[in-house]
């Protein structure tokens, strides 16, 4: 517990004093990797198989959500402000050749709509007690794990300040995992270690759940964090990639050829969302998939001028950071079923090549302080999530879209 209330202090003295900042455009090291060499990731890989023991697996505790505090009253509902036509890039069932495809959409269009209708939900609450929260339904993931894309949800052991962590993630390349940038790094400069991510992660009669023994691990190589986060604990640029080793500790394939793995969403409006992750703290167990039908139910920003972040209700605890928001999920991507392809067209069936990440699992936000329980004046939002925003901008070499390119564009994901 001690481990855990010192990350939680660190993270939150860091992304309250960054609340806001304007980060830099056009940085000159826009991403920072903790890659070493091709022959240094490859005994990295070796090392983190052999840390990695069933009992360090068992003990590994849930990576507390960062809490982002704001002055009571100080925030306002803002109109998210997308620079660009929203776009999707399609993602790839498990065994299929992959070949990509973009696709953008004219903003307010009746295409774009389709994938990601604005919402309204009210206005953002002044107080933690009173509320009101964004409107909800949360259940865990039943069945098989293996099916359709349900393999690319995970969970992701790390090291972090002496302690053996866990966070959630989505492949979303042949060999590249997304989550948060919390979990790859502190936001001051640090980077975490020994990631080990383990897909279809489920045991319903283990309360720390187990890899599946189909399945398995898979080590990384090497993680990229946007320097926003790295070095200032920025939360608009929470978020990170893992590039996975080719091999696994149960499969001898790329993590991405075994799963599949999503496809992309960016400068959307607020939409309906799905949201994912392996919630580890009370009153979670860590050894499901905990899945959330929401709506991205309002953007705030804490000051005049400050960064804005989506938001969304939500119960999920500590374990649940870097999981996926999707526009949609279901073997067909969106709306919630399946859509069959008929012609094998992306020009006319486009949904078939989802399901699209949107976001990942970021930050609470606390009023004054992050106590709990919560009063009319101090407290945690309990009942909500907020991402930072997927985007494609020309003007931001640091946007979500250029972090993929960089993961993407590893050896690794050939």
């Amino acid at each position: 517990m001690a481990k855990q209330l010192i990350v939680a202090a660190s993270i939150a003295a860091m992304t309250a004093g960054v609340i806001a900042q304007q980060p830099a455009a056009k940085d000159p090291q826009p991403f920072v990797s903790d890659s070493a060499s091709a022959d240094a990731d490859a005994a990295r890989a070796a090392a983190v198989l052999a840390f990695w023991t069933t009992e360090r697996m068992a003990t590994a505790e849930a990576l507390p959500i960062p809490t982002r505090i704001i002055a009571p009253g100080s925030e306002a509902v803002v109109e998210r402000n997308v620079l660009g036509n929203p776009g999707l890039v399609n993602g790839n069932r498990p065994g299929q050749t992959y070949v990509e495809h973009k696709r953008s959409f004219a903003k307010g269009s009746a295409e774009a709509n389709m994938f990601g209708q604005a919402q309204s939900y009210g206005t953002a609450p002044t107080n933690p007690k009173d509320g009101p929260y964004g409107p909800f339904q949360r259940w865990a993931m039943e069945g098989n794990y293996l099916g359709g894309f349900r393999g690319i949800h995970g969970k992701l052991f790390f090291t972090m300040g002496g302690g053996s962590y866990v966070c959630s993630g989505t492949v979303v390349g042949r060999s590249t995992i997304a989550t948060a940038g919390h979990c790859v790094s502190d936001g001051a400069g640090t980077f975490s270690t020994n990631f080990l991510f383990c897909p279809s992660y489920y045991n319903p009669t283990n309360t720390g759940g187990a890899p599946h023994p189909s399945r398995g691990c898979w080590a990384y190589t090497t993680v990229y964090v946007a320097s926003n986060w790295h070095f200032n604990g920025d939360p608009d640029y929470d978020y990170g990639c893992m590039i996975a080793a080719t091999t696994g500790t149960v499969v001898a394939n790329k993590i991405g050829n075994v799963t599949g793995w999503a496809g992309r969403a960016f400068n959307f409006g607020a939409s309906p969302i799905i949201e994912f992750g392996y919630p580890h703290a009370a009153p979670f167990y860590g050894n499901t998939i905990q899945q959330v039908a929401t709506v991205e139910w309002y953007d705030w920003v804490a000051t005049a001028g400050g960064q804005t972040s989506k938001v969304i209700g939500s119960d999920l605890t500590g374990g649940a950071s870097g999981g996926g928001w999707f526009l949609g999920w279901g073997v067909g991507g969106y709306p919630y079923v399946e859509i069959p392809d008929v012609d094998a067209s992306w020009g006319t069936d486009p949904a078939d090549f989802g399901p699209y990440i949107n976001g990942v699992n970021s930050h609470k936000r606390c009023v004054t302080n992050c106590q709990s329980p919560p009063t009319t004046t101090v407290g945690l939002f309990w009942e909500e999530m907020t991402s930072p925003p997927f985007r494609s901008d020309a003007a931001d070499n640091q946007d979500s879209e250029d972090l993929f390119a960089v993961c993407l564009a590893h050896a690794n994901n050939s």
